[in-house]
């Protein structure tokens, strides 16, 4: 069995040391007749790195003899395309780079830094005698080494740019002053892809792609670099970079367990779409942790306990700073939306203004582009639905809920909670965790959301519970008649019940006796109607619960 190449991103690395390859090479055809300087976007973590360094050794003048060993398994082995090793290749990494803590000057010189060693490596492996001026900005620096290429080399240059935004993303997440300044108007970052478009029109630059996660750097700079074509929605590259349903099964095929490990990477990696005409059976899967699951098993034989892997763990403050961006008043409008559906309307957008405050599409179009969101379908023209792409993602948004609750110092009692899990796991009750979660609403319903309902209420049960590992915890659970507000399945030998909560909220300003009455014959039918499914009905546990604005005024076990 080959090896797993979790967190390998070099391909010859990749391929001379024996490890799986998910062959992508099929694109580079495709690639070559499309255009000259192309741009793709896609969440990080998707296998961009790894697809940029394919092309790199496919391309480089230097690597030809390397075609035999690095290409032989692929597809375009045996169709080459007519640019095949037929390129000096001047590479540009810019992912990594520390920006939160430093000043416009130290910003520029980080940036300049990447320029440099991108061009020091370019003239050390293709052993050119040039002199970098250091003391000289990015584009001038960059502008200069191009003339003294055009005079020198033989044959043309192919600029590939890993993370072409992940300098100004780090800014942008942090403060948008900052970006404006480094990328608008006369800034570092866009004067010099104005020069590398100057020499794509003179010449020695013949082909340009980039890789990144979002199109407000290029939006920002568009007069500096207005000739790309960016194909990150083009139908015909969806699943360019991630892994398709096909391509993870064929992973899977000589596992025993396939089928079941298949189902648990499908709910949890899956469900990323880039084309609205696509269908959910063009969703790709995140590349990395797909890597990261099977390394796990392939080292321990077991599927791994915790998921998500920590490498790329959410940064919950991230996600604050898209939500805010540009002081917007509408983002716990936004945020509240989410959690209650896992879904949301609104048009992408392609290009971004920055001289204009944000409004909620722009907002919806950035968690988009930063993976937090997909598209799940077209209502009218332009007008699309957006999904929480996975579980993965669901814990995100309530897990970042829990932290909003912090953050307005209502502080979550650790020891309360311990108790409400053991309850669980010991008894199979949930008195415990439903009265803590009356606790935090007495504490928090008139200070977050003024739409107050079951959903919020949804959202801190499964925000409370969804670390527990006895349990595999899902909010809006599909059956095959319907979706259980809360699920618990056994996710240990040891425990044997699964427990099902249907949850109903009444306003207090419109409670009566007789209302109650009615949600609770409601709650029983759908409990009943729902623990039909034989997925779930051995050793089910039943449970509906009524708040009356904060106070659990019905909880009985069916």
């Amino acid at each position: 069995m080959k090896k797993i190449p979790y967190g390998i991103s070099d391909y010859r690395k990749l391929q001379e040391g024996n490890y799986l390859y998910v062959d992508k090479t099929t694109y580079l055809s495709t690639l070559e007749n499309i255009g000259d300087t192309l741009m793709y976007l896609r969440p990080g973590r998707f296998g961009k790195s790894l697809f940029t360094s394919m092309m790199y050794y496919y391309y480089d003048i230097n690597s030809e003899y390397l075609f035999e060993s690095l290409f032989k398994s692929t597809s375009v082995y045996n169709n080459p395309t007519p640019n095949k090793n037929n390129y000096y290749v001047l590479t540009f990494d810019f992912s990594g780079l520390e920006t939160s803590d430093a000043n416009n000057k130290e910003l520029k010189d980080k940036f300049k830094d990447k320029v440099i060693g991108g061009i020091r490596h370019f003239i050390n492996y293709y052993n050119i005698k040039y002199e970098i001026n250091e003391e000289k900005d990015s584009a001038i620096i960059i502008g200069s080494f191009l003339i003294e290429m055009s005079r020198v080399l033989n044959k043309k240059i192919y600029v590939i740019i890993d993370e072409y935004d992940n300098f100004t993303n780090a800014i942008l997440e942090g403060d948008m002053n900052r970006f404006k300044s480094v990328v608008g108007n006369e800034g570092t970052v866009k004067a010099f892809y104005a020069t590398i478009k100057e020499h794509c029109k003179t010449g020695i630059v013949d082909r340009f792609f980039a890789t990144g996660i979002c199109p407000i750097t290029l939006n920002s700079m568009t007069t500096g670099f207005n000739i790309a074509t960016d194909l990150s929605t083009d139908i015909r590259f969806n699943s360019m970079i991630g892994l398709t349903h096909n391509e993870v099964k064929e992973l899977l095929n000589e596992y025993e367990n396939k089928e079941n490990m298949y189902a648990i990477m499908l709910e949890n990696y899956d469900g990323y779409l880039f084309n609205k005409n696509l269908t959910k059976e063009d969703r790709t899967f995140n590349a990395t942790l797909v890597m990261y699951f099977l390394k796990n098993y392939n080292d321990f034989n077991l599927m791994p306990e915790q998921l998500y892997d920590n490498n790329i763990v959410v940064n919950y403050g991230k996600i604050e700073n898209l939500i805010k961006l540009q002081n917007n008043t509408f983002y716990k409008e936004l945020i509240e939306e989410l959690l209650k559906s896992g879904e949301i309307s609104g048009s992408l957008r392609s290009q971004f203004n920055l001289s204009v405050d944000f409004d909620r599409n722009d907002v919806i179009s950035l968690l988009y582009y930063f993976g937090y969101l997909t598209i799940k379908k077209e209502i009218v023209r332009g007008n699309l639905i957006f999904k929480i792409p996975n579980r993965m993602m669901k814990e995100t948004y309530n897990n970042y809920f829990i932290k909003i609750l912090k953050d307005i110092n209502i502080c979550l009692d650790n020891n309360k909670l311990n108790e409400s899990v053991l309850e669980i796991i010991n008894e199979g009750k949930i008195e415990k965790i439903s009265q803590y979660v009356s606790e935090i609403l007495s504490l928090s319903d008139n200070r977050i959301f003024m739409k107050f309902d079951e959903k919020y209420i949804q959202a801190l049960y499964f925000g409370l519970l969804v670390g527990t590992k006895e349990y595999k915890v899902y909010s809006e659970y599909p059956t095959k008649n319907g979706y259980v507000d809360i699920m618990l399945i056994s996710h240990s030998e040891i425990m044997e019940n699964n427990i099902m909560i249907e949850l109903k909220y009444i306003k207090k300003s419109e409670y009566s006796k007789e209302l109650l009455n009615k949600k609770c014959i409601e709650g029983k039918e759908q409990l009943s109607i729902y623990s039909e499914d034989e997925r779930i009905n051995k050793h089910l546990i039943k449970y509906l619960v009524v708040f009356v604005g904060n106070e659990v005024k019905v909880l009985e076990k069916l």
